[in-house]
């Protein structure tokens, strides 16, 4: 071979080598947390040469309003009896109602998967209602027993006795027939005909996920609404309110230094690329056999060893601990009638800053491109007579 033939492979940059994905090992530890499609996007779905896309958000206003007014539904006045109607305005200013959020809708090719999230206020006031009505039945009719030993004949001949006894089970019986409406609102034989309507507008069958929360505080559409409620009145206090709501708020007791440490660049083990040599299925399932690696991965839900699945399922969930909630209302909330400065106060406990991305040097995706994970915001506009206001509220997970 001639010297000058050494330039061919003398010379050569090894820098840029082609490196198998079998020998690749995680530098940095877990994977970055990836969040639910429903909340990464409003609207995951793709048409192709249709014009149903521009339609989107419009349908989504009209999703939210259907959905709306099938929750806050109510008997009519001659049904339960009533001498008096209720006016809509007092209808839409009272707290014993179902409060919603916005609508997280999820597309496939053929159905939409709608997530909402409610507060039943209505259910628990009624339950509070009924309770006392009933005590005060019960203790009349004990008051009843002790005058007399002939209970029946007492009644029957008594007709104040008769009358009162007869208003107060009418009374109990229109809670009864409310708190009944409000359980079905959430069965299936009501909720097949609000997804029908539902359907029409998509062209698609739609399929409910509700989750009933426990307090106000988990959402924020919910407790915006709230607040936005409140300071509808008069006599409302702004920063009385607001404390109200942030309350509520429960951190867990955790050790800020050890949480909010920086995270070592290390070599994780637990990682599946880690474990084995290579992912070949046939290396890995001819080295260890089939039993041993669904062991390792999996749970045997036979065994009954619910630890175990606890620890696998829950603890590996995000963003599952309350660690900060902040509230922003800005607008013409003063008590005189007459548009006096605008009023703008903000206050929070805890933060919103995700510890991952800021504390511990690992990656994080953000939703639609700008927002953080951790971070749920919302945004409620209402007006008084003087004029108009709104509430803003965040809260953030770890």
């Amino acid at each position: 071979m001639p010297q000058n033939s050494k330039i061919f492979y003398k010379f050569i940059n090894n820098k840029y080598r082609l490196v198998p994905f079998t020998k690749l090992v995680n530098s940095i530890g877990k994977p970055k947390y990836s969040p639910a499609i429903s909340k990464e996007w409003n609207n995951s779905v793709y048409y192709y040469n249709n014009n149903n896309m521009k339609n989107l958000p419009s349908y989504d206003i009209n999703l939210n309003s259907i959905i709306k007014g099938y929750f806050n539904s109510y008997f009519n006045d001659k049904i339960l009896m009533r001498k008096k109607a209720i006016p809509r305005r007092l209808r839409r200013l009272s707290f014993t109602k179902i409060f919603l959020s916005k609508a997280e809708i999820k597309h496939t090719n053929s159905t939409a998967v709608v997530t909402i999230y409610t507060y039943n206020r209505e259910r628990i006031a009624l339950k509070k209602i009924i309770k006392k009505l009933k005590k005060s039945f019960f203790s009349k009719i004990l008051f009843i027993i002790k005058k007399s030993n002939n209970l029946y004949k007492n009644i029957t001949n008594n007709k104040y006795i008769k009358h009162d006894l007869n208003q107060e089970m009418i009374l109990i019986r229109r809670y009864k027939l409310r708190l009944n409406l409000n359980k079905y609102k959430f069965q299936e034989f009501l909720l097949s005909r609000l997804a029908n309507i539902i359907g029409r507008i998509y062209n698609k069958e739609v399929k409910f996920n509700i989750v009933n929360i426990k307090s106000i505080i988990l959402n924020t559409d919910i407790f915006t609404t709230i607040l936005a409620l409140k300071l509808k009145k008069r006599n409302t206090t702004v920063l009385r309110a607001m404390y109200r709501i942030l309350d509520k708020a429960r951190f867990p007791i955790t050790n800020n230094i050890i949480e909010r440490s920086r995270i070592m660049k290390n070599v994780d083990l637990n990682q599946i690329d880690n474990k084995y040599k290579s992912l070949n299925l046939s290396f890995i399932l001819k080295k260890y056999g089939i039993d041993n690696v669904l062991n390792r991965f999996y749970v045997n839900v036979f065994e009954k060893n619910y630890k175990q699945l606890y620890d696998t399922i829950f603890n590996d969930i995000k963003y599952k601990n309350m660690s900060g909630i902040r509230l922003e209302i800005k607008g013409r909330l003063t008590k005189r009638y007459r548009a006096d400065r605008a009023v703008y106060k903000v206050k929070w406990r805890g933060g919103l800053k995700n510890i991952d991305s800021s504390f511990k040097g690992l990656s994080s995706v953000n939703f639609r491109g700008y927002s953080n994970s951790n971070v749920d915001y919302s945004i409620r506009t209402s007006k008084r007579r003087i004029g108009a206001f709104a509430v803003k509220g965040w809260i953030s997970g770890k």
